[in-house]
């Protein structure tokens, strides 16, 4: 792996690369400071730094993991002779991957780069498998003849039962799906849409304006049946 280290004493930094060397990582840059380890990696992207909380300049170590997290998004641990509670503590609260305590040898650095690195790329997992998730929940796949149409969900304006069929209605145009409109209520009620009649769900969002018992939605005039209407009533914003 590409590795940063940022460390201000000198031989202790010789000693880290030859460590690194040894377990066969590619030290792409030695930084005493903070400004000169941010433009490193504006150089070179590391995969992993290795960062002493001690270091000379206006920025400390645990300070630089705040700069390194927001504009590189890299993996880093901490290096440090200090282990007391209070300096644990406020390293802890930037999400190191590890923590060194000084003197290590390469059993330490080795055990520590090969947790992080794990740690890391769980984390980057757990976070692309949220992200697909928000896009699956924001999306309906709808079965229509052979085909699986992504539509987002907010687009639908309607659903209106068609015999043993729904029409998902949207600005642009209709999709006809074989489904029973229980299944459409079971699928859309958690995404701001209510059943407003036997034969109708209705995308809140999309109401232009109601009248006694119909609604309107675009230019389709919708019924609202005297059992869906309490409910109905319950989930608008009323003033």
């Amino acid at each position: 792996m590409k590795i940063l280290i940022v460390e201000d004493d000198p031989m202790i930094a010789e000693s880290v690369q030859d460590i690194l060397g040894i377990l066969r990582h590619e030290v792409i840059g030695v930084a005493e400071d903070a400004e000169k380890a941010i433009a490193i990696c504006n150089e070179t992207l590391p995969d992993l730094a290795l960062l002493d909380i001690q270091i000379g300049g206006d920025i400390d170590g645990v300070d630089l993991a705040d700069l390194l997290n927001q504009n590189f998004q890299i993996p880093f641990i901490f290096t440090t002779a200090f282990a007391d509670n209070d300096t644990i503590s406020r390293a802890k609260s930037k999400g190191p991957y590890g923590y060194l305590v000084k003197p290590y040898g390469v059993k330490d650095i080795n055990a520590a780069i090969e947790i992080a690195m794990t740690a890391y790329e769980r984390f980057k997992e757990a976070k692309e498998s949220q992200a697909m998730s928000k896009v699956i929940q924001d999306s309906i796949f709808l079965k229509v003849d052979s085909k699986l149409i992504k539509v987002k969900i907010n687009d639908i304006l309607y659903v209106e039962a068609k015999g043993d069929y729904a029409l998902f209605k949207t600005q642009e145009k209709g999709f006809i799906v074989h489904t029973t409109m229980k299944r459409v209520e079971d699928r859309l009620t958690d995404h701001n849409f209510v059943k407003v009649h036997r034969s109708y769900v209705i995308n809140l969002s999309k109401i232009v304006d109601i009248e006694e018992s119909n609604l309107l939605i675009e230019n389709k005039v919708i019924p609202i049946s005297r059992s869906n209407k309490e409910a109905l009533i319950k989930r608008l914003n009323l003033l």
